[in-house]
């Protein structure tokens, strides 16, 4: 809480607009597994920050990928981290994916055969500082000039969502998460999805048409072998 202090502080003191800009995203492709790419970029007063920000995910994350990343006049670093499947995911260390009791669940699943039911609940905490280190004024005009998204892009339209902005026919869902930063607002990310699991979709019709197919053999054999029967009888019966 004292470093995020100390980082508000200081892009405070910066008199240009848009002293720092904050993307998450994740990827969830139709097998499960998510990418998670994170872009941190600021202005040079706050390099530091940025830095240690870079220290800490490379300490927690050891395989992550980490590249600079300027901007204009901003600089910092995009990092990515792949999840094999969900289960994965829903293990990170990352704060804000944390289930927290009477808050939130975090990430919820529920594999069932032909799909898997997944639930994203995430609160991201309002922060605001005291008056006395800067006024309501100040802050809001920060908070315009700040911004944070978070996106999330998943294979199937989502089921529901609080989503702020939706496109790709509900595929990519965004969330503006600035308001928390500085106007002490909650922010709530919630969405609910499946994962359509298409190789046993696809197996289970395969074997349904072979059951079927050996049903209708089985009685067209029958009704050959009655019609055979029936025509030696009237052989035997001159």
């Amino acid at each position: 809480m004292k470093i995020f202090k100390i980082f508000l502080l200081a892009v405070m003191c910066l008199s240009c607009a848009g002293c720092f800009q904050v993307e998450s995203n994740l990827k969830i492709n139709d097998s499960g597994a998510v990418t998670m790419r994170n872009k941190f970029i600021g202005a040079p007063l706050i390099a530091g920050i940025i830095e240690e920000t870079k220290n800490n995910v490379l300490k927690n994350n050891p395989d992550a990928k980490i590249k600079s990343v300027t901007e204009g006049g901003f600089s910092g670093y995009e990092f990515e981290i792949f999840y094999p499947n969900m289960e994965s995911f829903a293990a990170n260390n990352f704060e804000m994916y944390q289930a927290r009791p009477g808050k939130c669940t975090g990430v919820q699943i529920s594999n069932g055969w032909f799909s898997n039911s997944y639930s994203f609940d995430f609160l991201v905490d309002g922060r605001k500082l005291d008056d006395s280190e800067f006024g309501e004024t100040m802050a809001q005009t920060f908070l315009a000039q700040v911004k944070f998204d978070f996106m999330v892009e998943i294979p199937y339209a989502a089921e529901s969502s609080n989503a702020d902005f939706m496109s790709n026919d509900g595929k990519i869902l965004k969330w503006n998460i600035a308001p928390a930063l500085i106007g002490g607002q909650d922010k709530s990310v919630k969405l609910n999805f499946k994962i359509y699991n298409t190789t046993r979709i696809v197996a289970t019709f395969f074997l349904a048409l072979i059951i079927i197919a050996g049903v209708i053999y089985n009685l067209s054999q029958a009704k050959i072998r009655e019609k055979a029967e029936g025509k030696r009888q009237e052989g035997d019966n001159p």
